[in-house]
């Protein structure tokens, strides 16, 4: 008998608590309504917002707890040439509307709504990868970060579309790459401009290296006229890591040569062999020796 009392009590209790004016916060959903498929918002449009409302205990508790407070936007009441306004009366107005007319709205997190949007077709631009890749150990990047997708479509609400002829993505590194990777790069945002997608898929490349070696003629370099350098000999074996792919390449595209100044340093018939261009896909090229026997030769006037 004396719980049932104790429950009792603490039920009247309840029940006054709940006619004193009480202040409590709620996150509000924003739905907007009647929207055209041919409408796009340039603004971010937000999906909810905080509201702190004072109202009696029972009011409190119907409107803003058992009921999810939502407020519905209707386009067609609040948009006008590619504006779309709630200002704070009207905001103040679609809140008493769902908590009730007898609520207090004591602070929002924003105050009045102004999104733009446009029904213009999109423009459809390239994307530049801002990505910087590197693989692991054993392996090496195949070409340039490529994006899956052809293109992302731009909209603005005036012309600022019209000076966009590309976009590019956020800076992204990333190392220690063994296999061919996709990743999401997020799109760089544009004053005034929306981007459609925001984000895309990249495919980074990754090929394992493959030891190759072959023999390479030896160039000359800075022989005056009239003089001419005979090389003996002439091809160096050279060897190099190379993707897999490029392995059947027939061409070696390597350049070794020797340089005529170098006759006037060294002494002996002897000048030394520098690896001086090969491409960004080559890793560790090496001349199997260092140096070639050569002689002079001056053409006679």
């Amino acid at each position: 008998m004396f719980l049932i009392f104790v429950f009792v009590a603490t039920l009247f209790w309840f029940i006054l608590k709940l006619n004193d004016s009480v202040t409590q916060t709620f996150r509000v959903r924003l739905n907007f309504e009647n929207v055209p498929d041919s409408v796009v918002f340039i603004s971010n449009r937000p999906s909810d917002i905080h509201v702190t409302v004072r109202d009696k205990g029972t009011n409190i508790l119907r409107s803003g707890v058992i009921k999810n407070p939502v407020i519905d936007v209707n386009f067609r009441d609040y948009s006008n040439s590619g504006v779309l306004r709630l200002s704070k009366s009207d905001l103040t107005a679609e809140l008493k509307s769902s908590f009730g007319s007898s609520v207090q709205i004591v602070s929002t997190s924003i105050d009045s709504l102004r999104l733009l949007y446009t029904e213009e077709p999109g423009k459809r631009v390239p994307v530049e990868v801002k990505i910087h890749a590197e693989a692991s150990s054993g392996n090496v990047i195949a070409g340039t970060p490529v994006p899956l997708t052809s293109g992302v479509l731009i909209y603005s609400f005036g012309n600022e579309k019209d000076t966009v002829n590309r976009v590019r993505t956020k800076p992204l590194n990333i190392r220690g790459l063994s296999q061919t990777t996709e990743v999401t790069a997020h799109i760089q945002p544009i004053n005034g401009i929306k981007i459609v997608p925001d984000t895309v898929k990249v495919r980074i490349n990754v090929e394992p290296l493959v030891h190759k070696e072959g023999l390479v003629k030896v160039e000359t370099r800075g022989v005056p006229s009239g003089e001419q350098l005979l090389l003996f000999p002439n091809t160096v074996p050279v060897s190099y890591y190379i993707p897999m792919s490029k392995f059947s390449d027939g061409d070696i595209p390597l350049t070794v040569t020797v340089d005529y100044k170098d006759t006037h340093i060294y002494k002996g018939n002897r000048l030394p062999l520098t690896i001086t261009s090969y491409p960004p896909f080559i890793v560790n090229p090496e001349v199997k020796s260092d140096s070639v026997e050569y002689t002079l030769v001056r053409r006679n006037r």
